[in-house]
């Protein structure tokens, strides 16, 4: 095995518990090093927390448009420039990742890119984005490596490369209907941003209620909301196949309590997160 280089803390993975325990470890003086393969900050100021709740503070804002009129505000049409909403959502990202890396000059915490694996107890071999390998080693590892949507099995769906949140939030143009896999709060949210932002939006969940940690009468004031702004809910649905290709045209067959269906989508996107996320 390769000499390595020593730190007393090495945190694999740069998200919030990670880059936190870093930092503080780094300036109460102690040697330490964050391993972080792409996201710098994790997931919540790249791909999830702040960005999607910036795209839904523009579909807001597009909602409110449409309905100036109750406010008093009269306007004519209303139309969505996606490609400048994601441009605000990552000029939002930079300024977020820029923070960072300034925190982590500031408490002297070393933050390596690259993809990490153990060689052997408290040792890392990280391969690095740039090129090369390093070999680092530490009294202490904290691990910090989160998780990932999951692509639900069903026949075909896989094949037709649906988006993920990640995908869903990099979207330049505005997809003419989108079906949303799962009624959990990431899901709902994503549905509502694009209704408003103009798409055609069906939600299939295959459980009795949307959002199902949430009491019964929450689940259905969240339904009776996204119905009165024209989503489709499918409640009870259960997945049989899907054909097609995402981006293009795709078919998904579903069986619900008032039988077998299928219907034609433009875009599928599976926002089916990991159950301690959604």
């Amino acid at each position: 095995m390769p000499q390595s280089e020593q730190f007393e803390v090495l945190v694999l993975g740069s998200g919030t518990g990670g880059k936190l325990i870093a930092w503080h470890m780094a300036q109460s003086g102690r040697r330490t090093a964050v391993v972080e393969r792409r996201w710098i900050g994790g997931s919540c100021p790249n791909i999830a927390c702040m960005p999607s709740k910036n795209e839904i503070s523009s579909a807001r804002a597009a909602h409110v448009a449409r309905h100036g009129v109750q406010y008093g505000t009269m306007a004519s049409s209303v139309t969505v420039d996606m490609a400048v909403v994601r441009r605000r959502k990552r000029e939002m990202v930079e300024r977020q990742i820029a923070k960072h890396l300034q925190i982590y000059r500031a408490s002297g915490a070393e933050l390596i890119m690259g993809s990490g694996r153990f060689l052997a107890p408290k040792t890392l071999e990280v391969r690095l984005n740039d090129g090369g390998t390093r070999v680092l080693a530490a009294d202490k590892v904290f691990l910090n490596v989160g998780t990932h949507a999951a692509i639900p099995s069903v026949p075909g769906l896989e094949a037709t490369q649906p988006l993920t949140h990640v995908e869903a939030l990099e979207l330049d143009y505005l997809p003419q209907h989108l079906i949303v896999i799962g009624g959990g709060y990431s899901g709902l949210e994503l549905a509502q941003a694009y209704r408003r932002f103009g798409s055609d939006v069906t939600i299939i969940e295959s459980g009795p209620q949307l959002l199902a940690r949430e009491d019964i009468d929450v689940s259905q004031e969240m339904r009776r909301i996204l119905t009165s702004e024209g989503i489709q809910v499918l409640v009870e649905a259960e997945m049989l196949q899907v054909r097609g290709q995402s981006g293009d045209n795709v078919t998904l067959s579903t069986r619900t309590p008032s039988g077998k269906e299928a219907t034609s989508w433009s875009r599928l996107a599976a926002f089916r997160i990991p159950p301690e996320l959604d």
